[in-house]
């Protein structure tokens, strides 16, 4: 029974893809449909048959989404997350469902979807024309009401400008709720001189005894910027008073000093981190110095002050990219990282972190790809945090109505090797595609070979 419903189910995206790529509608639907190989070796592919995934993209006049079906191995169909949105003259309306979707678009980008997480709720937008634009969220989040709006005002002599509002009743069983007011201005009336900044507070509210003390519950970012012939420069500051909720914003969000400076092809940032306070806590300055494709980066460590310094901690990289015209090789980059000074180079293992990093790109007899070797320690602070080397290629290329695209990728650690491969074939239809993949092609993620194959058909009607 398996059998035949996997060679059923195979038949009819098969041929709903055949059907559709040669009608001309308006829209697109995607489905994708995944096999997963057991571990064991007696088991056989298709007892492994526990999940599909459909994948649905629409749009015409006045409506457009996307939907995900799941099956899982109860053989349940459930629409694991979903997107809607109506649109009705200046206003679109748009209904969540376990989406990332809040968000804000001023300075600071106060309110970031990755933090909030998926909702499910709606989405109102408003193009007022001569009155600005705005943004209304009203979300349910993990259980609780979360409301959201940004509205930004019309440009007034060159003043843009915008207010934003948040409340989550975190938690009202215990009465609660968290508050978010922010304001955030540009004013570029004078191409030399552009003063911009944000404040922001927050509270964390009883339902009954609402508060609004902003002693130590609020951000203040300010700069200017401007050009004067080919010289340009950007300054700003960002103060995070000590009880202001930060449980919305990005993780990049922090105290510092920013100056950018740039005159034709040269162009100089500094970013000191530091924390503000009776006494100013100074962690560590980041330079960067671009000239054309050369980038020299900087960053001493501080322990409290200019004075404490700390060569262990101290980062150090030269990168180099450039573009070729010679047969073979397209581009080239060679990049050289170094963290602290050792007392004992004898032993490459107890090495502070460093790395050496290769890349070049293609191209011959109709193929094109990228090369890639690291040798560090660790070899990625993201995926492999250890000592070793990494080669890396891929190749690919279009013949007609066909694609081939394939990639490897090995990890030779000190104690672990890692190697993963991906390849995958597609063929265009006159209104659509269909594509057969084998492994997963997210390498930085899934290290080790991926045993699974799938098939991903697209049309647009």
């Amino acid at each position: 029974m398996k059998a035949k419903k996997l060679l059923l189910i195979s038949l009819i995206v098969f041929s709903v893809t055949i059907f559709f790529g040669s009608v001309d509608l308006n829209g697109s639907v995607e489905f994708n449909l995944n096999y997963k190989f057991p571990e064991e070796e007696e088991a056989t592919f298709i007892n492994n048959f526990n999940k599909a995934d459909l994948y649905f993209k629409f749009f015409g006049d006045g409506l457009r989404g996307e939907f995900n079906l799941n099956k899982d191995s109860e053989d349940k169909l459930w629409v694991s997350s979903s997107e809607f949105t109506f649109n009705l003259n200046n206003v679109d309306l748009t209904t969540y469902w376990n989406r990332k979707s809040v968000s804000t678009d001023d300075w600071l980008k106060i309110v970031n979807n990755e933090k909030v997480g998926a909702v499910n709720g709606v989405k109102v937008y408003s193009d007022l024309d001569n009155f600005g634009k705005l943004n209304f969220y009203a979300a349910d989040r993990n259980g609780y009401l979360f409301n959201l709006l940004h509205y930004r005002f019309a440009d007034l002599a060159g003043i843009n400008s915008s207010v934003l509002y948040l409340k989550d009743y975190k938690d009202m069983s215990k009465r609660t709720y968290n508050e978010l007011m922010g304001f955030d201005f540009d004013i570029g009336s004078f191409d030399a001189f552009k003063p911009y900044g944000e404040v922001v507070v927050s509270f964390q509210q009883d339902i009954y005894t609402a508060s609004y003390d902003v002693s130590d519950n609020y951000l203040l970012f300010g700069g200017v910027r401007g050009k004067v012939g080919d010289f340009s420069y950007n300054f700003n500051t960002t103060y995070i008073a000590d009880d202001f909720d930060k449980s919305y914003s990005p993780d990049s969000l922090a105290e510092n000093i920013f100056l950018e400076t740039a005159y034709k092809n040269v162009r100089l940032t500094n970013k000191l981190e530091l924390e503000f306070g009776e006494e100013n806590y100074i962690d560590r300055l980041r330079t960067n110095l671009y000239i054309n494709n050369f980038e020299l980066y900087v960053s001493p460590d501080f322990d409290g002050s200019f004075s404490d310094f700390n060569i262990d901690g101290s980062e150090m990289s030269v990168t180099y990219s450039h573009n070729l015209s010679i047969p073979f090789f397209t581009w080239y980059k060679i990049s050289l990282y170094k963290q602290g000074w050792e007392d004992d180079w004898t032993d490459i293992k107890h090495y502070k972190p460093f790395r050496i990093y290769l890349e070049g790109n293609y191209k011959a007899l109709g193929f094109s790809g990228n090369m890639k070797y690291i040798f560090g320690n660790p070899v990625s602070d993201e995926f492999f945090q250890a000592l070793g080397e990494l080669y890396y290629i891929d190749i690919s290329r279009n013949i007609n109505q066909f694609s081939v695209m394939g990639k490897l990728q090995f990890i030779q650690g000190i104690v672990e090797k890692r190697f993963t491969a991906y390849a995958e074939v597609g063929y265009n239809l006159p209104n659509g595609n269909i594509k057969f993949y084998v492994g997963d092609g997210d390498f930085e993620n899934t290290l080790q070979f991926k045993k699974q194959i799938g098939v991903t058909t697209t049309f647009y009607f």
